[in-house]
């Protein structure tokens, strides 16, 4: 993989970082799960993100052959980049809906049942699939052809993608999560709206650049963006 594919690969985990596990992790120490039980829940989402990844590699094989026209054909990629673009925006709306609303009042009752927690983690992985970067990054690293360098790239893409996640759990098995969770607590509290506010804005600027693009792509000879990215190459052929 080039230097520029690397980039590329850990980029996608930084940007689409998924912050729902450390979340959820975070609400159930909040509500007095105890912290060893916690890795049950990072166990079953583990778990399900390894099977799937085996069982995606030879699908992705076969699937990376019938594709390769699409892949191939600047205005194909230019039309699904718009609508990615589209859902990106949509996404948006729908956080600063959120913005405009007061937070719901907690609720403090948890269940802290190893089985529940397990299949806590399952579910929680199936946003993970759901999310088109997951299927790109294990293509991805497919093209380094070395099991172990792949295996390294994957685990590495995984930490940086569910880092909320794994940062709530280390800490957790410290005794460290209290004082962190506090602390988030009260920077986040205050500052809920206007940080949704600039998550949706940010949504909604990377959508509107993602559909600009695509729109340049089928009016003129500009590769797509998406393209470039698939086939792991700047979109000046680096």
């Amino acid at each position: 993989m080039t230097i520029a594919g690397l980039l590329t690969f850990f980029g996608l985990a930084i940007v689409t970082m998924d912050v729902l596990g450390g979340v959820i992790a975070a609400t159930f120490l909040a509500r007095g799960m105890r912290p060893l039980h916690l890795l049950y829940f990072v166990g079953g989402y583990a778990v399900a993100v390894f099977v799937v990844t085996l069982a995606l590699k030879p699908i992705l094989e076969i699937v990376g052959r019938w594709a390769a026209p699409v892949i191939e054909s600047p205005e194909r990629i230019a039309g699904i980049q718009l609508v990615v673009g589209l859902a990106l925006v949509g996404f948006a709306i729908f956080q600063f809906r959120n913005a405009r609303k007061p937070p719901r009042p907690k609720d403090h009752h948890t269940v802290d049942q190893v089985g529940s927690l397990a299949v806590g983690g399952l579910l929680l992985s199936l946003t993970t699939f759901a999310d088109p970067t997951f299927t790109i990054a294990v293509g991805m690293a497919m093209q380094t052809h070395s099991l172990i360098t792949e295996i390294g790239l994957l685990v590495a893409w995984n930490v940086i993608y569910q880092l909320p996640l794994v940062t709530v759990t280390a800490l957790s098995q410290f005794g460290l999560h209290t004082r962190a969770l506090d602390a988030l607590a009260r920077f986040f509290g205050p500052r809920r709206r206007v940080l949704l506010l600039t998550f949706s804005a940010i949504l909604a600027l990377g959508g509107l650049l993602v559909i600009a693009d695509g729109v340049v792509a089928l009016c003129s000879e500009h590769p797509p963006w998406l393209q470039a990215l698939l086939l792991l190459r700047s979109s000046h052929g680096g």
